[in-house]
């Protein structure tokens, strides 16, 4: 993130752009999730069954619900406390260059908030793909491939809707409503729509759930 920003600072100096560097710099932040959800998430439960201690873990006072939310509430912490670091760079940038033009509260705000809401259902599919295998590596690159597919898969499909489907408009709608370039590009802008807010929610939900059953069933 931090050669992003650089990079960001640099590109402005170059020429001028329409947006601030704070909303170029929260549009880019899927990147580092690509990588840094799959490794800190892969361990959480295939490593504890690779090793043999899941019966043990499971037979103390708690049950595979409490177990799964422990395992996501420590990755989660982690990744959003990861992120709020990056708050130095435009901090650093505002105490030398005092210029709202280059800080916006508001971005910051509407961006930072789109990262923790984004991070729920980011870090719940590194839980579930941990959950569905002894090896870390394959949880790794299981959980790699969802994050990709999601992030690039819905603007892929988002494009190809936009061009073929304007007699379909309810398919669209749903296609549109996926795509999560178009709700980090909105909150970056200081916009918090509920709609991203319930979709990366229930994500959450459904994710977490099926890491249960999957810890259920593996018993």
């Amino acid at each position: 993130m931090g050669f992003l920003y650089q990079w960001v600072l640099e590109d402005y100096n170059r020429a001028p752009h329409e947006m601030l560097p704070s909303n170029l710099f929260l549009n880019m932040f899927f990147f580092p999730a690509l990588f840094i959800v799959p490794l800190f998430t892969m361990r959480s439960i295939a490593e504890e069954r690779r090793l043999g201690l899941m019966d043990s873990l499971l037979t103390t006072p708690i049950n595979s619900i409490e177990l799964v939310a422990a395992k996501f509430a420590a990755a989660y912490f982690f990744y959003t406390g990861l992120y709020l670091l990056t708050l130095a760079y435009p901090a650093i940038t505002y105490y030398y260059f005092p210029d709202d033009r280059i800080i916006d509260q508001a971005s910051l705000i509407g961006g930072y908030f789109f990262i923790c809401i984004s991070g729920l259902m980011f870090v719940s599919v590194g839980i579930f793909a941990s959950s569905m295998t002894r090896s870390q590596l394959v949880a790794g690159i299981f959980t790699f491939t969802l994050l990709f597919g999601f992030i690039f898969g819905t603007n892929t499909l988002n494009t190809a809707a936009a061009e073929r489907l304007n007699e379909f408009d309810t398919l669209r709608v749903i296609i549109e409503y996926l795509h999560m370039f178009d709700h980090v590009r909105d909150f970056s802008r200081g916009v918090v729509d509920t709609r991203p807010i319930v979709f990366y929610g229930s994500g959450t939900l459904l994710m977490l759930s099926l890491a249960v059953l999957a810890v259920d069933h593996k018993r």
